[in-house]
């Protein structure tokens, strides 16, 4: 893996006088930090520039190979001969929400929604209405993109209170002052839409005890939904 942890083990590595080699599922080094972080807020010229120096420390780096698929642990070290072998492959993969209709069509995994914008692949939804699941900055870099794929309107779907979310502030007050509307205390009940997404239906949610992560624990409100219409959903 090329992601922050593989690069700065195979620099210390190289720094130490061993060959090193890196594989890469992706097309392109850097992990998250390629594929996660919008290029507005990591432009992709500082990055490479900071991978082209490993390189020039002698670590060798190989996109498009990917472990499990194009070659095997065994493989490593019977056929490819080598010694050791770090792991870091990193945790690609978001959280689905659980509710009924999520498999519709325009709904989209947060974490592969920046992965494949940052790809060049991003979904058509200029001029459409998307909702945005979460108060992560997976989250919030997710609604930022939106708009800058021409989204007409954006939505943050957050079940708690504003000063409970996880991303960083600079990058809430951002968002607001770019236009992404933030309903706090809500929490998607289930996805509206024949085969596709037509809306999300949503319940309020008021603050109870505190929980293991230190923050109120939402709750929902009997007989408070509302529905929300979009035309996609990022969760």
């Amino acid at each position: 893996g090329s992601g922050p942890g593989g690069l700065t083990a195979a620099l210390r590595l190289a720094q130490k006088g061993y060959p090193v080699t890196v594989y890469e599922a992706l097309p392109v080094a850097g992990g998250m930090l390629a594929v996660g972080i919008p290029e507005y807020r990591l432009p992709r010229s500082i990055l490479n520039q900071e991978i082209d120096n490993i390189k020039r420390a002698g670590v060798d780096i190989v996109c498009n190979r990917e472990l499990g698929r194009d070659f095997a642990m065994d493989d490593l070290f019977d056929q490819m001969g080598y010694s050791s072998v770090v792991l870091a492959i990193g945790a690609h993969r978001g959280l689905r929400m659980g509710i009924k209709g999520e498999n519709a069509a325009g709904v989209y995994d947060g974490v592969k929604f920046l992965r494949n914008t940052a790809l060049g692949d991003a979904p058509d939804i200029r001029g459409k209405k998307v909702a945005v699941i979460g108060g992560g900055n997976v989250a919030v870099d997710a609604a930022r993109t939106a708009w800058r794929l021409g989204a007409s309107q954006v939505h943050v779907v957050y079940r708690r209170a504003r000063r409970d979310m996880p991303a960083y502030r600079e990058e809430i007050e951002a968002a607001e002052q770019e236009g992404v509307i933030f309903h706090y205390l809500a929490a998607p009940v289930r996805v509206l839409g024949d085969g596709r997404i037509t809306g999300i239906e949503i319940q309020h949610q008021q603050l109870s005890d505190f929980d293991v992560s230190g923050r109120r624990r939402p709750i929902p409100i009997e007989s408070s939904t509302f529905v929300l219409n979009i035309d996609a959903l990022i969760e």
